[in-house]
């Protein structure tokens, strides 16, 4: 199998607009932000960067839970089991870190490819 890679996307942490984290920030890979125009594709890698401490993030696809992350001031993640997602799909982290008047946001750049012999995924 050989994948091609979608590149990597980066979002820093904003107040909560998923519903799920009200007034604490999240980072939100909504599907505007990853338009990605295959069926399926994959999260491989992720960088966590500018974390306050004792911040603890909850990963997220779509509403349901995937993992976590609790990182001092940052971590890298490479999952030998890499993230599935779907077309239209949404990647979030959810942190324990109030909205308000925090100075310090997290950063996630997290990467992506796509197998195209996946059906559906041959016309990207």
């Amino acid at each position: 199998m050989s994948y091609i890679g979608l590149g990597p996307r980066t979002t820093t942490a904003a107040k909560d607009q998923t519903g799920r984290n009200t007034g604490s920030l999240t980072n939100a890979f909504t599907a505007g932000i990853l338009g990605f125009f295959v069926a399926q594709y994959e999260c491989y890698h992720m960088v966590v960067t500018n974390v306050p401490a004792g911040a603890e993030g909850q990963v997220y696809i779509n509403a349901s839970q995937w993992g976590f992350t609790f990182p001092n001031s940052g971590t890298e993640w490479d999952p030998c089991q890499p993230m599935i997602l779907n077309s239209g799909m949404e990647l979030d982290i959810l942190w324990n870190i109030s909205a308000a008047g925090t100075p310090t946001k997290p950063a996630v750049t997290a990467w992506f490819r796509y197998d195209p012999s996946i059906p559906g995924n041959s016309n990207a």
